[in-house]
């Protein structure tokens, strides 16, 4: 009786169930045992994911214990283990500093305020962790924008996407007068104003047409406007070269098509001598320099 409330009293239980808060798993995280035990520093592999879990099988331990030469017969064991990692949600807070550093990056010289942040329901690790955003190829600020937020923690990372709404505000051009459909835009028709971006602006209208009839204050954005083909190839175009106070001009052929702004080659109409010159307007050109 004696011997057997000894034996009782040495043996030593694991539970079924235990949660650690580690990147591998030892003994000594399931089993409680003294301090100077040999055997709890021994490795059992990997942990779970945080929020995961992992079934250890008894015949694991005992056979670790085996190939180790170190004793299992005080050891009172259930068929599995269940480890599961410690884990916890995302800080809110965190997440949406991470997302406003995005649109800043995205928009540095407008207000931008993030109005909500949908976050998915997902666990991470206890420790450290470092959140970065950032933003689609292609935003549309008047509907929901999903970020791409990447967690980083001490073992694990993995990406996520967070639907999110904000509102950003920045100087963009706005029209100052009606714009006929196909007409060119003109500086005096635009004044620079503190509104809403919804799209992506014209940050230079010069030689730039209206798609269709436009209204005053409207923003002026690229899908509102065209570049037309101001030259083709084979037109007869107007060359100017201005050399100090003194302009001159020559009507030359136009050996490829072009938009405003564009460098193509000229020639001259008899086919002898080229020259490279710049689109300015409708079949007119300035000249860069003759070859």
């Amino acid at each position: 009786m004696l011997i057997s409330a000894l034996l009782l009293a040495l043996t030593l239980s694991a539970p079924a169930e235990v949660t650690i808060d580690s990147d591998s798993i030892t003994l000594g995280a399931l089993i409680p045992f003294p301090s100077n035990d040999a055997r709890a520093p021994l490795p059992l592999g990997y942990a779970p994911n945080p929020g995961l879990s992992r079934r250890i099988a008894k015949y694991e331990i005992t056979g670790k214990l085996t190939a180790a030469g170190l004793p299992a017969d005080d050891l009172q064991l259930p068929e599995y283990i269940l480890v599961h990692r410690a884990a916890a949600g995302l800080d809110r807070d965190q997440v949406t500093r991470a997302i406003l550093d995005a649109f800043t990056k995205q928009y540095p010289d407008a207000n931008v305020e993030i109005t909500s942040v949908e976050l998915p329901v997902v666990q991470v690790g206890t420790g450290p962790l470092e959140l970065s955003a950032s933003l689609p190829p292609h935003v549309d600020l008047s509907n929901s924008v999903f970020v791409r937020v990447e967690l980083r923690g001490t073992s694990f990372s993995r990406n996520l996407f967070v639907r999110t709404n904000v509102n950003v505000e920045a100087e963009q051009p706005v029209l100052k007068n009606k714009i006929a459909a196909h007409s060119e835009i003109q500086p005096n028709d635009i004044e620079w104003k503190l509104t809403p971006v919804r799209g992506a602006v014209v940050e230079e209208a010069q030689g730039m047409l209206a798609k269709r009839d436009l209204e005053p204050g409207q923003v002026l954005t690229t899908d509102l406007l065209y570049m037309p083909l101001y030259v083709h190839k084979g037109d007869s175009v107007t060359v100017k070269a201005t050399a100090g106070a003194v302009t001159i001009s020559a009507t030359m052929r136009a050996k490829a098509s072009g938009k405003f702004g564009d460098t193509i080659q000229v020639e001259h109409l008899s086919g002898e001598g080229t020259a490279t010159a710049k689109v300015v307007g409708p079949r007119t050109l300035e000249s860069l320099g003759a070859k």
